[in-house]
């Protein structure tokens, strides 16, 4: 007997919206995004914590949530669950760096209706976040390869439940989260930084010398976009300049 397919989720309001975000750079990105879906400055509220984001949620009610894993006062994953024990109502969606299996399930598991990484275009982000209001549920495309190779591996089991990491103000988003019990190496932590494709190639520029300016317009995104990837860059590698940046990755093979 077959299992019936659920129903089509309702489509969802992106007014007004609550942005869960501490990166001040990224907020002016999400402002930028969500202006262009039609969200006006005073329709959009700002929280840079877990805590922020539950007193707002205790004055207001909202259309949607967008929320970034790495919040300075907890995990993204523990507000999403809360939200869908004390908000069952409002639809959360992830937008974070963070991109390890474990983060995703886990954000999954706790109730978001979508995950999309902070590596992606203001257009693709904008399109992604427009199909919410369709009723659909945006995830990264690199993140639904994932999901549906593993689908294919396993095509009759459902996904095992994952151990949710700690995640503290020391967790850098997209790195490798060590299996319990190990305790990685300062020296361990460039290595073991998983930068996106678009985070590759600004470091291949980055290391020909080339401005924010120059690598918005070679790149077709905003100056902003760039300085946003650029700092996911230096905390992958552990670095505060472009100098370390380009000497870190030239160390670790991933320049030439």
């Amino acid at each position: 007997m077959s299992t019936p397919l659920p129903e089509t989720p309702e489509p969802v309001s992106l007014t007004p919206a609550l942005v869960v975000e501490d990166d001040p750079a990224m907020q002016q990105r999400l402002a930028h995004v969500l202006g262009t879906l039609g969200c006006t400055a005073p329709q959009i509220a700002w929280a840079d914590s877990v805590a922020s984001a539950r007193a707002l949620l205790a004055e207001r009610s909202f259309g949607v949530a967008l929320v970034d894993i790495g919040l300075p006062d907890g995990s993204g994953v523990d507000l999403i669950g809360w939200l869908r024990q004390h908000h069952p109502r409002l639809p959360a969606v992830v937008i974070s760096a963070y991109r390890t299996e474990e983060t995703i399930f886990a954000a999954l598991r706790a109730g978001a209706i979508g995950y999309l990484l902070k590596e992606r275009d203001d257009l693709e982000l904008g399109i992604a976040l427009r199909s919410i209001e369709q009723g659909g549920a945006p995830i990264d495309p690199a993140i639904a390869r994932r999901i549906l190779g593993w689908l294919t591996l396993q095509p009759s089991a459902t996904p095992a439940p994952l151990p949710v990491p700690a995640m503290t103000a020391d967790t850098q988003p997209g790195e490798l989260l060590p299996a319990a019990g190990a305790t990685p190496s300062k020296e361990d932590a460039p290595a073991a930084a998983l930068l996106s494709r678009r985070e590759h190639r600004i470091l291949e520029l980055v290391s020909q010398g080339l401005s924010n300016r120059d690598m918005a317009e070679m790149l077709s995104i905003s100056r902003l976009t760039v300085e946003c990837h650029t700092k996911n860059i230096y905390r992958k590698l552990a670095v505060g300049s472009r100098t370390e940046a380009v000497y870190q990755a030239r160390l670790h093979g991933l320049l030439r």
